[in-house]
């Protein structure tokens, strides 16, 4: 049976890895501008989509809303029990690392076109568990957030943060930004004594 492969990424390098990494294993896949658009043919779709800030999740729940039977595989910038939880709970039918190696990477997508998935073993013991799929809470930063606010107390700029993070700086300032809104904060100085004042930094 034809898939229909859509690799979502804020990163045009990683979104070219991905399609690489794809195209050795025989599959032809896309980069749309427009992935909601894209979804609209007969065909079996498959999406992998990079889950790094909320506006990703709620592409999610679009996707899963806008064409039944498309499979989402989440490329998690963040793989925690919580993140794997919450993407299968939000209708995802795998998740891997986002920094997956390419042979699980190949692998969680194979498994993915046959109605599998691949899962840690903590994942599937929560699983079995009955653990809630807890979204983080939605005024605690991320470890990784956390990081970034640590980052820019210590003075380092945007510029040179998203460097290290490997985004573009407007891909930067609009995760920072979300950040700041967990935060309940509108600017960097608020967000940064928020987040001093709660003992996170």
């Amino acid at each position: 049976m034809f898939i229909r492969i859509a690799v979502f990424d804020p990163l045009p390098v990683y979104r070219r890895g991905v399609l690489a990494i794809l195209g050795d294993a025989g599959f032809d896949a896309d980069t749309p501008d427009d992935l909601l658009a894209w979804l609209r043919s007969e065909e079996r779709r498959l999406v992998l989509l990079t889950m790094v800030s909320p506006e990703d999740w709620e592409l999610l729940t679009e996707i899963r809303r806008a064409r039944a039977g498309t499979e989402v595989l989440a490329l998690l910038d963040e793989p925690s029990v919580a993140g794997y939880l919450r993407a299968l709970s939000a209708g995802a039918v795998g998740a891997v690392p986002r920094n997956a190696p390419p042979r699980l990477l190949r692998n969680a997508f194979d498994s993915a076109t046959q109605g599998r998935s691949i899962l840690p073993v903590e994942v599937v013991r929560a699983l079995s568990a009955g653990t809630a799929a807890a979204a983080p809470a939605a005024g605690q930063p991320s470890s990784r957030e956390l990081d970034w606010l640590r980052e820019l107390a210590r003075g380092v700029t945007i510029a040179r943060l998203a460097e290290q993070a490997g985004y573009s700086e407007r891909m930067m300032f609009r995760l920072l930004r979300s950040t700041y809104g967990k935060l309940n904060a509108a600017s960097r100085t608020e967000a940064l004594m928020t987040a001093r004042a709660r003992g996170l930094l």
